[in-house]
């Protein structure tokens, strides 16, 4: 954590673009912690924050739509991810794109497979980007005030959002678990 902050401090908007694009939340406190130090400005915090956020989520989205690497087609084939599947996946997002969309997005650990899911399930990208636009919005409005106002707990903060996305991580494990199981019984 001390390393971001030096960076941040040194390099400011050239470096927080970047750590945005990779992980927003604890870097929009951080970021919010450096506002009040005067060593940022919120002002242009702000929608750095937002467009590298938005701008990982479009890549994540292309990675889905695209291109599925050949690793990620072997864990889908190894859990019976079957063309039906994809195809209720699809129509699920179809009709409930912005709950879904904006689900991923808030859900830390597990948000990147929504994402991914919903390049895969070729959710229409004007429509994608105007979900994730609206949500990054809110999210790091919420991320960047918590850092200007509770920002030198920037280290209690991160170990309660890992925490978070470890339970969340945990909880799609179980679950992922469960169906496999509950599709390998059905076999037998």
């Amino acid at each position: 954590m001390e390393h971001i902050i030096h960076l941040l401090i040194e390099f400011k908007y050239l470096i927080l673009f970047p750590f945005a694009i990779v992980e927003g939340p604890i870097i929009a406190v951080i970021a919010g912690f450096l506002c009040t130090s005067n060593f940022l400005n919120p002002l242009l915090v702000y929608p750095v924050i937002v467009l590298g956020d938005i701008i990982g989520d479009s890549i994540c989205y292309s990675v889905g739509r695209w291109g599925t690497p050949k690793f990620l087609k072997n864990i889908f084939n190894h859990f019976t991810v079957t063309k039906k599947k994809i195809d209720s996946a699809k129509i699920f997002f179809d009709a409930n794109p912005a709950k879904t969309i904006s689900l991923s997005k808030i859900l830390l650990g597990i948000g990147v497979a929504g994402i991914y899911l919903a390049g895969n399930a070729k959710v229409p990208y004007s429509k994608f980007i105007r979900i994730c636009l609206a949500t990054s919005a809110i999210q790091y409005m919420v991320y960047l005030c918590i850092g200007i106002l509770f920002g030198h707990a920037y280290i209690q903060i991160n170990q309660y959002l890992n925490y978070f996305a470890t339970v969340t991580v945990m909880a799609a494990i179980a679950i992922i678990l469960f169906l496999l199981i509950k599709s390998l019984v059905k076999k037998i």
